[in-house]
C-alpha cells in the first residue's frame, strides 16, 4: 500500500541525513502512517491535515508515543526543546498557512528537511486542491531549499489530475527539480523526489 511505499522512501531519506536529527512534515496525512514510519527511524515528525479531522489522529499519536508526543496545549518554547517528537497539527493548504505553521513551531528561518505528502491528488475527490498542495510546497523549498519533498501517489486513470500536478510543480518559482524515483505497475504507484533551488 501506498503507506509501505512511503515507509521505503523514508530509510533511504533518513539514511542519506547522516545521522542527524531529520525534521519531517507530513502533508495531508489522514492517519498519519508514513510519518509515524520516519518518526520510528529517528525523526522529528509534524503530521497535518484540516483541522476538522485531526481528533482521531491526535488520539493514536498521543496513544502510541505517550514519551515523545507534542500536544498542542504544549507551549513552542518546549515543543523546541524536544529533543526528539511528533507532534498533528493542523495545516490548510497555502503559503500563509505554512508560514503560520513555521512560526507556531519556531521554524520559519528552517523550515523542514523532509516534506511528505502521500496520496494527496485525486482531483475527482479532492477537485483542484492541488494547486495549494504546490503553493504550500514551493513555499517550504523557498524557506529551506535544501529541503526533499517526497510525493507518492496512486494512478487512478488520466483524469486523476496527476500530471497536471507535476507539471506545475515544476514550474513553481522555488523547485529546482523533480524526479519520478518509483513506479509500481500492479498497483499503480509513483514516488516523485522534488527539489529546491540550491
Amino acid at each position: 500500500d501506498e503507506s509501505n511505499s512511503c515507509g521505503s522512501g523514508a530509510k533511504f531519506e533518513l539514511s542519506s541525513s547522516g545521522g542527524n536529527k531529520t525534521t519531517l512534515l507530513e502533508l495531508g496525512c489522514g492517519l498519519g502512517v508514513p510519518g509515524i514510519i520516519y518518526h520510528m527511524l529517528g525523526a522529528n515528525v509534524v503530521l497535518t491535515d484540516q483541522e476538522d479531522i485531526l481528533t482521531q489522529l491526535e488520539k493514536n499519536v498521543e496513544e502510541n508515543f505517550p514519551s515523545t508526543v507534542i500536544s498542542n496545549e504544549t507551549s513552542s518554547s518546549d515543543s523546541s526543546a524536544a529533543q526528539h517528537y511528533i507532534r498533528a497539527m493542523p495545516l490548510s493548504w497555502s503559503r500563509a498557512g505554512v508560514h503560520s505553521l513555521l512560526v507556531q513551531l519556531q521554524l520559519s528561518t528552517a523550515g523542514f528537511d523532509i516534506v511528505l505528502n502521500c496520496d494527496c491528488v485525486f482531483e475527482p475527490l479532492y477537485g483542484k486542491s492541488w494547486h495549494l498542495l504546490n503553493e504550500s510546497i514551493d513555499e517550504l523549498l523557498r524557506i529551506n531549499p535544501k529541503c526533499v519533498v517526497v510525493s507518492s501517489m496512486e494512478r487512478r486513470g488520466p483524469a486523476d489530475g496527476i500530471d497536471l500536478f507535476i507539471e506545475e510543480m515544476k514550474g513553481m518559482e522555488y523547485v529546482g527539480s523533480v524526479e519520478k524515483v518509483y513506479y509500481e505497475e500492479k498497483r499503480k504507484i509513483e514516488i516523485y523526489v522534488t527539489r529546491g533551488l540550491e
